[in-house]
């Protein structure tokens, strides 16, 4: 019998160690037990690894062994700034917990490509900086001086972990989530594309946050239940960090006031995210008031007006639930929304739709009013739906495909049909697997680790972080990363799934008229990603269905500044073969337009006026890179 625990409880830092330093804002927090190997190095779980290597010193850290007796009796190290072993197990918990949120949401367990590791490097190298690499499929976070003539409530000169901070770690580990998800939202070809992954990986850092009832509680004592008051820490993301880098704030927070005329003027991905986070943060403190106006009413005799003072106990503690009931709504709702995008150049409108859908897809009735609390407050920002003809929830949901769409041929539809029904079943059966909570998924790791070996080690990494080093430092232009693969099929380790993925290509190359792809044998069609789901309705229901990300990559060989003209299509199947969406970006000349101009606007904003042959032909696509975007950010 498996008498392993469920659960392991670790201590963390909620915010930075800056806010915990009178004692309080430090959390437990409870992820699931995965068995860890170590070694002196690292230590891994089997979708984590954490290798404490210092470029800038050249030197290891010895791993902490979070098994050892000692340690998991009192949940983990105590939080200390200087400790490295305790930024070991800060990172991994944070990490750990982001995963299991993202799990909870998809209805599936979060694989990286190929089965790989997510690698977290707490002191990869010192600068001001920490930043996803796709080519690692790491986590590199920096340290540095804190600024010497403003330095905040911080010391000059003193080290700063980024390391040590939860919504830098959960944010970076966001947005290596996302690009799994959707590689090639990693492609700036809009300018909203950039602002979604940042704003993406903001929602889930900060509502990540909102869950912890350790630390909500505090806040809605200090701000009498007014999660909008200007004394809200919870507003804040990046705190310690703003701080130190002479900014003399946080290195953002929710804007008060909503101003419709902003999005329509903004560019700057961080500050366009920005207003898309707002947004989401409106549209969940709508909805905690709508939940908690009945307990405000019992507390204040009917008047729903609190008296002077300070709330009463039970109070906070009926206000904490509900919040983080909603923070947990608002935050799978959220990462539950990418399965219901287009596998290529989102936009805001697309992610608000997919928002509704998602929600509806799993939550029909709706009785907090989540969805259309969500559409006001992308509303009051300036953010409108496209291609709707109102702002009714109804309206914004995507439109499914009916059993009964006149087809060209009825019965080769139904041969389809079953033939997807088969595919879908089988993957539905892996991803069961992988969620059961009894499977041994040791030899399957170890058949994709013999696969691997040769291919990459940790070890070979330290080359790259010592260039990473210098060219994340804030002085530096940061080197051109890869635009990742061509239109060719995701390579998998494991057999069945390279089975399946080409049998989806077989039936998408059958099926281009239907997913609006181009018909032109010479342009080929390639499948970028396909996933179990298992979902869980709150009524009960089980939702089963299967993703799949469609792509094409255009012939044209015009240069867009190192981006690629692709078209693509996500599918949502269900058991039975049923397409039940079609979320299509085809190829069209006015989204093509739309590059072009992107580009000519960059070319501009840099000075790049005059037609020259000295433009570097990857430009547009390195500015946008994670690590040059996370360098700005940072700075």
């Amino acid at each position: 019998m498996d008498t392993r625990p469920e659960r392991r409880p670790l201590r963390i830092f909620a915010f930075d160690p800056m806010i915990a330093r009178g004692g309080d804002h430090r959390v437990t927090i409870e992820i699931p037990y995965r068995p860890i190997e170590r070694d002196e190095r690292s230590f891994r779980d089997d979708r984590l690894e954490v290798v404490d290597y210092d470029a800038a010193t050249q030197r290891y850290y010895r791993a902490v062994d979070l098994g050892d007796d000692d340690i998991a009796m009192v949940h983990g190290l105590e939080p200390a700034e200087h400790d490295p072993q305790f930024h070991q197990q800060m990172v991994y918990a944070v990490a750990s917990k982001v995963l299991e949120n993202f799990d909870r949401a998809l209805g599936r367990r979060l694989r990286f490509r190929r089965g790989e590791r997510l690698r977290l490097f707490p002191h990869a190298f010192q600068a001001r900086n920490a930043y996803y690499d796709r080519k690692l499929n790491a986590v590199l976070f920096g340290y540095f001086p804190a600024d010497d003539d403003d330095p905040g409530a911080n010391l000059p000169g003193q080290t700063i972990f980024t390391c040590l901070s939860h919504d830098i770690i959960a944010h970076e580990v966001a947005h290596a989530a996302l690009t799994r998800l959707h590689e090639y939202y990693s492609e700036p070809t809009n300018p909203q594309v950039p602002a979604l992954h940042e704003a993406f990986a903001d929602i889930v850092a900060m509502f990540q946050r909102l869950t912890f009832p350790e630390l909500v509680a505090p806040a809605i004592r200090e701000t009498r239940g007014d999660l909008l008051a200007e004394n809200n820490i919870l507003l804040n993301i990046g705190s310690q960090f703003g701080a130190a880098t002479g900014k003399g704030q946080a290195l953002r927070r929710i804007a008060g006031k909503p101003d419709p005329a902003l999005f329509a003027a903004t560019r700057e991905p961080h500050a366009l995210g920005w207003i898309l986070v707002s947004a989401v943060y409106e549209g969940f403190v709508l909805t905690y008031v709508r939940r908690t106006r009945d307990l405000l009413r019992l507390a204040t005799g009917g008047s729903g007006r609190l008296p002077e003072g300070e709330l009463h106990p039970d109070l906070v503690n009926r206000l904490t639930t509900e919040c983080v009931r909603t923070a947990q709504a608002v935050l799978s709702m959220c990462i539950r929304a990418t399965d219901y995008l287009p596998p290529v150049d989102p936009t805001f409108s697309d992610f608000l739709r997919a928002m509704v859908t998602a929600d509806f897809e799993l939550n029909r009735s709706d009785d907090s009013g989540l969805r259309a609390d969500m559409i006001e407050a992308f509303r009051a920002r300036g953010i409108r739906p496209e291609a709707v003809g109102s702002l009714a929830v109804q309206s914004l949901l995507l439109r499914p495909e009916e059993p009964d769409d006149p087809a060209p041929a009825e019965a080769a539809e139904d041969t389809s049909n079953l033939e997807l029904a088969d595919i879908v079943r089988t993957l539905l059966g892996f991803g069961a697997r992988e969620l059961d909570r009894n499977a041994n998924r040791r030899e399957s790791r170890r058949r994709s680790q013999k696969r691997r070996l040769g291919e990459f080690s940790v070890s070979q990494s330290w080359p790259e972080l010592a260039k990473a080093e210098a060219a994340a430092a804030p002085t530096e232009t940061a080197p051109p990363e890869s635009a990742g693969a061509d239109e060719e099929e995701e390579e998998e380790t494991e057999p069945e799934l390279r089975s399946i993925g080409a049998r989806l290509h077989s039936w998408a190359n059958a099926n281009r008229t239907r997913l609006k792809l181009d018909t032109n044998p010479e342009t080929k069609v390639a499948i970028r990603g396909f996933h179990p789901v298992h979902r869980i309705a709150p009524n009960g229901e089980l939702l089963i269905e299967m993703v799949v990300h469609v792509v094409q990559k255009s012939p044209s060989d015009r240069p867009l500044g190192g981006l690629v003209y692709r078209a693509g299509t996500t599918v949502i199947a269900s058991i039975d073969g049923h397409v039940r969406y079609l979320i299509c970006k085809p190829f069209q000349p006015t989204r093509e337009a739309r590059m072009v101009s992107w580009l000519g606007a960059f070319d501009e904003a840099c000075g790049h006026s005059w037609k020259t042959d000295q433009l570097a032909p990857r430009r547009l696509l390195d500015a946008y890179s994670a690590r040059a975007m996370d360098g700005r950010r940072w700075r």
